[in-house]
């Protein structure tokens, strides 16, 4: 007997390696992560005092203010909005009556000591995420994506294979490098895994929202 496959309710992970941004991005960044050092600083001052040792900042991450008003990330910005068009008309949605602007750009670093990690969440009210990547190694950290479909995770088999991406792949952890941008549906789950401290691990994290064009 032979069976016909249709792949339907498909989840996907857009990629492209733009190195042209990351010296200017990052040169820009430098100033932000410096100013949030400064905010977290209180905080790792009350940890200690509460745990009653030096533990620095292990398993923390820095997160700048919101950057998509910062205007010599204007191209930048024009690159990756227009890139979150393209896949959304691609993927079928009618944008006729829809603005697509963002909600949210910032960048966040990893602590230097280890431990920096995000658990798994989903980005409500937003229809486009992404990262760019602008300090990362393959000792680094590194975004994990889950499978959305909330009946298939209540129902879950083992998986025969773990290192190959099948139709009963749960998550799938995508290895970056500086330059690399990903886009994804703000409704796919995604983590970073818990990242060593080995090396710098430094990222852009942007989300897009639909906007209808008679608000």
């Amino acid at each position: 007997m032979e069976l016909t496959t249709s792949p339907i309710f498909q989840s996907a992970v857009y990629r492209t390696e733009a190195p042209q941004y990351l010296d200017l991005v990052n040169k820009i960044c430098d100033p932000f992560i410096v100013e949030a050092k400064k905010r977290t600083a209180p905080q790792i001052v009350s940890r200690e005092a509460k745990a009653g040792k030096d533990i620095g900042d292990i398993g923390l991450s820095y997160h700048t203010e919101n950057l998509i008003n910062d205007a010599t990330l204007y191209q930048f910005r024009r690159f990756i909005k227009s890139t979150s068009e393209n896949i959304l008309d691609s993927q079928g949605y009618d944008m006729t009556n829809y603005n697509l602007e963002y909600t949210e750009m910032w960048c966040q670093e990893f602590a230097s000591q280890g431990g920096g990690h995000h658990d798994t969440h989903i980005h409500w009210n937003n229809h486009i995420s992404g990262f760019y990547f602008l300090k990362c190694s393959d000792k680094t950290s590194a975004p994990m994506f889950h499978d959305p479909r909330a009946g298939k995770m209540m129902t879950q088999l083992p998986e025969k294979d773990k290192n190959i991406v099948t139709l009963a792949t749960e998550k799938v952890l995508l290895k970056p490098v500086p330059g690399t941008m990903m886009f994804f549906n703000s409704f796919l789950p995604h983590q970073f895994i818990v990242d060593n401290g080995v090396e710098p691990f430094r990222f852009i994290h942007f989300n897009l929202q639909a906007i209808p064009k008679n608000i």
